[in-house]
Order: C-alpha cells, then sequence, then structure tokens
C-alpha cells in the first residue's frame, strides 16, 4: 500500500513501514494496477514462452540475434533462447508443449538454416525446456511513462471535454505530486526502457524533455483519462 504523509510517499506491508520518500516510480508492469493511484490504467498482461535449445557445434557461428516474428540469440551457456509465443488468454505460466512447438515452427520461418544446424526437426517438444512470464501492454502498445493524477479529481476537472472534445480547459491538472509510472513496454523493453528512464528524470528534475512533445504525451498516462472522457466513458 502506499500512503502520502507530509510530503513523502510511505510504502507500508500491513502495519509495517518498508520505505519513505519524496518520489516514487512505479515500475512494476501490470502489477502497479494494485496501487490505487494507478488502478484506471489499462494495462493488461500478454503471456509468453520461451523454448531453450542445446547449441550444436554448428550452432555456434552464431553471434548475433536474428529476428523476424520471433527471434533466436546466440548460445549462452551453451544454449539458444528461442520465442517468443503470445498467448492473450493462458494466465497460467507452467511451459506448454504446444507453445514449444510453436516456436520451433517459428524458427524453422526466421531461418532454415539456423533450424537444421539445431536438427530442430528431430527435437521431440515435449523434452525441451524453456519459460513462461507476462508480458504488459496498453491498448495502444505505446508505454505509459510519467507523472499520476488523481483520476476522480481529473475526471471533474475536465469533464468539458465529455461535451466538446476542443477544448483546452484552463485548469490546472490533478497531480499526485512524487508519483510516477513506468510501464506498458511489452515486447520492446529492451529498446523504449532506456528512454523512458529519461524521461522520467526530466519530468521527476523539472529539465527540458529529452524527446519531442509529441512523443512525450503518446506515452504519457494520462492520454487514457483524456479518450475516456472524450469518448464518453
Amino acid at each position: 500500500e502506499l500512503r502520502k504523509v507530509d510530503q513523502q510517499w510511505q510504502a507500508w506491508a500491513g502495519d509495517r513501514l518498508l520505505a519513505s520518500a519524496p518520489v516514487v516510480i512505479l515500475a512494476g508492469a501490470a502489477e502497479v494496477r494494485r496501487f490505487e493511484p494507478c488502478a484506471q490504467l489499462p494495462l493488461k498482461r500478454i503471456r509468453g514462452q520461451i523454448t531453450r535449445l542445446a547449441a550444436t557445434a554448428s550452432s555456434r557461428a552464431l553471434r548475433t540475434v536474428v529476428c523476424a516474428e520471433g527471434y533466436v540469440a546466440p548460445p549462452r551457456d551453451d544454449e539458444h533462447t528461442l520465442g517468443a509465443s503470445f498467448d492473450f488468454h493462458n494466465e497460467d505460466l507452467t511451459p506448454t508443449v504446444a507453445e514449444h512447438q510453436g516456436n520451433l515452427a517459428l524458427l524453422n520461418e526466421i531461418s532454415p538454416d539456423l533450424a537444421q544446424r539445431l536438427g530442430a526437426a528431430e527435437l521431440d517438444p515435449e523434452q525441451l525446456q524453456g519459460r513462461a512470464a507476462f508480458r504488459c501492454t496498453s491498448p495502444d502498445y505505446l508505454p505509459l511513462v510519467g507523472p499520476v493524477a488523481d483520476a476522480q479529481a481529473f475526471a471533474q476537472a475536465y469533464a468539458v471535454l465529455g461535451r466538446d472534445a476542443r477544448q483546452v480547459p484552463d485548469v490546472a491538472c490533478p497531480w499526485l505530486g512524487g508519483l510516477y509510472v513506468n510501464s506498458g513496454h511489452g515486447s520492446r523493453g529492451l529498446i523504449t526502457a532506456p528512454l523512458s528512464g529519461e524521461l522520467l528524470a526530466a519530468w521527476v528534475c523539472g529539465e527540458p524533455l529529452p524527446l519531442p512533445r509529441g512523443v512525450a504525451e503518446g506515452c504519457h498516462p494520462n492520454r487514457f483519462g483524456v479518450r475516456r472522457l472524450v469518448r464518453g466513458k
């Protein structure tokens, strides 16, 4: 639980205070919705499974990640990582044979040559090892990066947008001072997360944004609140 006390955000576990600070950045993927200020953010989880394949004498020549609909990585600890599946409905993180089969099919599409080097046609999917986890995405597949507003006060302050979306209300946004979110990076986090960190640092420190304004606004958490008002929801 998060509480704001005397300009300090406090993290509590039951009746035990874990930490306090003037600034909090919630960066726990879809789990940020467990905190009341972020409960209305439209984040969703998408299950993905990777498959681990033992390297062979010829597959060890791979020195870079090969990407198409999926990807296969160079060997690490003498294993290639292959994936990853997309499952919008399964909440179970137990690896499945069907998704191992799907990943092997992806490998053949990505590189028939590499599939041959790995002996994919002879592999038994039931014997393969892998791991499943959840990606966190938003409805428009852009991350949510920026300060968090009080959702109820925001809806009241900008209610006029529900009547006329062209209005530009001269009302200060009801920020929850010191609270920020960084989530929804989906399967592109290695690309978007570092720049999002720079963007957050600029928000927190009041510095010029490191991105064009349109890009920063496209990733702003408030965009969904504005859309709900404009659409009358």
